[in-house]
Formats: structure tokens, C-alpha cells, sequence
């Protein structure tokens, strides 16, 4: 399971300030492309994030977890699918409710920022990962040849040999 654990302080003042809800096994909290709508905190249960292409590069995290914070900072859209995968206790900050908590609480900005820092290392980890898996794809594709070979060929052509 994945880390990205909100600190107890950060969690008790978020639990203050969201609506909290009950989501079964199987439900999408939100899915990758979407426009972000906000974040969830995980106070029981699993939620797996994932990018869509590959699921052992699935992400799942449990207790005291912020799901789908880059994108609502970032007012964007969500990189990721977040699947309910054990029946779990959430709570919701919509965009506007997070703005307001962090510039009323300075303080709070800290901790959020080191969990965002967190994630988005999480994130290159993975994009790293996926590259390397796609350039593995396209070195078994029939007929491709290293950018050197490549190199090699056009030289040759435009040598005359």
C-alpha cells in the first residue's frame, strides 16, 4: 500500500471540515480525465488510484490518506481513476472549502504542500515506470530499430552506400 499519510493534527482539522459520506466496495470516487470537483479523506477502507493503463501500477491507500489533492489544488483535472476496493469511510472538501481552510490557516499550508510534494514524486515514479514499459513495447515491435541503428541507416542512404 502506498503512503502519503496526512499528519493527525492536519486530519482532525480536515475531519472538522468536510461532509462525510460512506462509499462501497466498487465505487468511483472520481475518474482520470475528469475536471476536479475535490478531495477525499480516507478515514476507513482502501482506494485505489490508477492511471488506466497498466493495474499493477495501481496505487491503493487507506486511513488518513488525501485522495485527489494535486488536481484540486491545481484546479485541474484528476491524472488517475480512484476506485473504492474495501467498503470506506470518506470525507469530501470540495475545491472552494480547501481554499478557504488553507488561507485562514496558514499553518495547514505547510503540511499540505510536503503531502502534495510527496504525491507528485509518487507520480514521476510512475511516469518513469511507464516509459521504460513503453519503450520496452516498441523494441519487440517486428521491424524497429534502436535510434541508432536508425542513425546508422540514414547515414548510410545518404552516403551512397
Amino acid at each position: 500500500m502506498a503512503s502519503c499519510t496526512a499528519p493527525a493534527n492536519l486530519l482532525t482539522f480536515l475531519e472538522q471540515n468536510c461532509e462525510r459520506m460512506h462509499k462501497p466496495r466498487s465505487a468511483v470516487l472520481f475518474r482520470r480525465g475528469e475536471k476536479a470537483f475535490g478531495m477525499f479523506l480516507v478515514f476507513s477502507g482502501r482506494v485505489s488510484l490508477n492511471i488506466g493503463i497498466d493495474e499493477a501500477l495501481a496505487r491503493c491507500y487507506g486511513a488518513g490518506a488525501l485522495i485527489g489533492l494535486p488536481a484540486t489544488l491545481s484546479k485541474r483535472i484528476y491524472s488517475m481513476t480512484a476506485t473504492v476496493i474495501e467498503d470506506a469511510e470518506l470525507g469530501f472538501l470540495p475545491p472552494q472549502v480547501l481554499e478557504s481552510l488553507m488561507r485562514d490557516n496558514p499553518d495547514l499550508c505547510q503540511e499540505l504542500l510536503a503531502i502534495l510534494n510527496e504525491r507528485m514524486l509518487q507520480i514521476q515514479q510512475l511516469q518513469k515506470i511507464l516509459l521504460h514499459k513503453e519503450k520496452q513495447t516498441l523494441w519487440e515491435r517486428p521491424g524497429f530499430t534502436s535510434q541508432e541503428e536508425r542513425h546508422v541507416s540514414e547515414a548510410r542512404r545518404t552516403s551512397g552506400e
